[in-house]
């Protein structure tokens, strides 16, 4: 027994370990996928690939298998890309290295020559890439093991009341990535987002007594705006797994037992959800638009200062619920005292239980004359949904003491010894003016202004500027009525601005926020081009819109792109390859494109 295990283990061992690159095509048209294979002959630790620069990239897919010839076993690992070339030329893939025990494997590199794809064979591989979506569950089938949910914390608020929201997907298959995914725009709700956590590993959840593994994909915290029943619309979402299949070669006895795998696209789709808003109950005090619950503090930097020095008044409200929709304190000031709008600055932790944190109003203060003044108290009202009701809140009076001020503003009177302060004038030049000595200009008789030229025009000038007004005004009326022309004629104008705050993520090196930024840019720009609501715009809606305002294949085909880029920069940021800066001017290109030849 001792010698057939060695046999065995020698078997194992003897052989030379290896990692294998293969290509299924090496010359291959744009926007024609290639599949890459890097198969190991021993199981590895950890995988490093080459740089696929000018290619879109799929993937890496994983799988594995056994067999046994002659007793001899064998293992094998492969990890699978797919590449989409972006455009013409020679390109050489260099090696991928794999770590194996202490070990380091290097792959070999190839050669792919990517040609120029004629516009019928580009759209027809636009076409078969939108209908890959067929795999072998049924629609009843598919519900039961891949599902997405919109999940509110509860669907019966107040108005103004915090409301976190949660999307996941719920599988029981092995999921391999997202193409793309539509979220709801939250018509009628003020939205907060919250920041992105890495997921360490799937998590698990039991859903009706079944276990299923979990991806968060986005958590919002949402405020509606006003009462009634609001409807949140649903999310859309197109997931790329691994799939079992039957295999039918008579020839492979493993495959015929355990089956082989394929990739399938599934389109899931989550339930509406409706929420109740409930109105906020009349009152009678000076409500300040907060819901949830707060403090508040008011306090001077100073409680003595001098005539015409600058005091600051800072008022500061802490709590849990939105911040931002508060209003301004109404402070009133002694009617001697300068007062500037107040600088107001937000400090807010957006997380899954809600938003808190604090809003500070600063005020400039001046007081002009001295003395001592009272600063009167303030009430702070606001709705605590846990009480259903009205709290207010008092910022307590405040004191200030004024001293005569210094004499920077002296001025000299006849007496030169003699100065006064400047808080104790308070006109000086314009109720005294001196008189007039010399010669008086002098006049020609006969020359009136009554009834002469300058008169005429005069009497019209205004006649034609008010012609002027209604004419532009008009006209401006006409441009604007329609809703619809409106947005469209500022779809680019929005986007470019969308790209702008992408451009600001290049020099940081952000490229998650970066390719989010990018993303909603584009999409934006075609939902306000076609007028239709961001969370119905899908890929399939875009390309038969643009193949209706005869856009061109390739422009189509760049779009796609793009929006292949930035799909799977949002899901797998640490794999994103290539120069934000190039990602940045071809969609800038993309959209300059696109306006010339929607508008033709």
């Amino acid at each position: 027994m001792f010698t057939l295990l060695l046999a065995l283990a020698s078997c194992f061992t003897l052989h030379a370990q290896t990692l294998t690159a293969t290509a299924s095509k090496t010359t291959v048209a744009v926007g024609e996928q290639i599949q890459v294979d890097y198969t190991a002959n021993v199981s590895i630790n950890s995988f490093s690939a080459p740089s696929f620069a000018d290619f879109k990239v799929q993937g890496p897919y994983q799988s594995s298998s056994m067999q046994s010839i002659n007793g001899v076993s064998s293992q094998s690992i492969t990890l699978s890309y797919v590449l989409v070339p972006t455009k013409e030329g020679t390109f050489t893939i260099g090696a991928g290295t794999a770590k194996s025990g202490g070990k380091t494997l290097t792959s070999n590199g190839f050669t792919i020559i990517v040609t120029k794809a004629s516009p019928q064979a580009q759209a027809s591989k636009t076409q078969q890439s939108n209908n890959s979506s067929e795999g072998s569950l049924s629609d009843k089938q598919l519900k039961q093991n891949l599902f997405v949910r919109l999940t509110p914390s509860r669907t019966k608020v107040y108005q103004g009341e915090a409301i976190p929201v949660t999307v996941k997907i719920y599988t029981r298959m092995d999921l391999q990535g997202l193409q793309d995914v539509n979220f709801p725009d939250y018509n009628g709700f003020f939205t907060e987002d919250v920041p992105e956590k890495p997921q360490n590993g799937a998590a698990r959840e039991i859903v009706n007594g079944v276990t299923y593994g979990v991806v968060t994909l986005k958590e919002n915290v949402i405020f509606p705006e006003h009462p009634g029943k609001l409807t949140i619309g649903p999310v859309e979402a197109k997931c790329v797994v691994q799939e079992r299949v039957q295999s039918h070669d008579p020839n492979d006895i493993f495959a015929q037992f355990f089956g082989t795998y394929k990739r399938a696209v599934y389109t899931i789709k989550s339930d509406p959800v409706v929420i109740d808003v409930m109105p906020l109950p009349n009152t009678d005090k000076e409500f300040s638009g907060a819901v949830g619950h707060y403090t508040v503090k008011g306090t001077l930097d100073k409680s003595n200062v001098k005539a015409n020095d600058a005091v600051n008044l800072n008022v500061t409200i802490t709590g849990d619920g939105e911040l931002k929709l508060i209003d301004s304190i109404p402070i009133k000031f002694p009617p001697d005292f300068d007062h500037y709008d107040p600088k107001i600055t937000n400090k807010v932790n957006v997380s899954t239980s809600g938003v808190s944190g604090s809003r500070n109003y600063s005020y400039v203060v001046i007081p002009r004359h001295q003395g001592s003044y009272k600063i009167p108290p303030v009430d702070f009202t606001y709705f605590d949904p846990s009480k259903k009701s009205y709290v207010t809140l008092t910022i307590p009076e405040m004191n200030l003491d004024v001293a005569k001020g210094d004499n920077t503003g002296a001025t000299q009177m006849n007496n030169p010894v003699t100065t006064t302060n400047k808080e104790d004038i308070k006109v000086l030049g314009s109720d005294i003016r001196f008189i007039h000595t010399g010669h008086m200009p002098s006049y020609e008789l006969n020359n009136f202004f009554l009834f002469s030229l300058p008169f005429f025009a005069g009497l019209a000038f205004p006649l034609l500027c008010f012609v002027g007004f209604l004419f532009v005004r008009r006209r401006y009326i006409e441009l604007n009525k329609d809703a619809v022309s409106v947005k469209q004629r500022g779809a680019t104008r929005m986007a470019k601005k969308r790209l702008k705050t992408a451009e600001g993520f290049i020099a940081s090196g952000n490229k998650e926020s970066f390719y989010e930024e990018v993303h909603k840019a584009v999409n934006t720009y075609l939902a306000d081009k076609f007028t239709i609501a961001v969370a119905d715009l899908s890929r399939d809606t875009i390309i038969k819109r643009l193949t209706e305002k005869k856009v061109s294949p390739e422009t189509i085909q760049q779009l796609s792109a793009v929006l292949d880029d930035c799909e799977y920069a949002r899901y797998a940021p640490a794999s994103v390859t290539g120069d934000l800066q190039s990602v940045y001017d071809s969609t800038v290109t993309l959209i300059t494109k696109l306006e010339d030849e929607i508008s033709v």
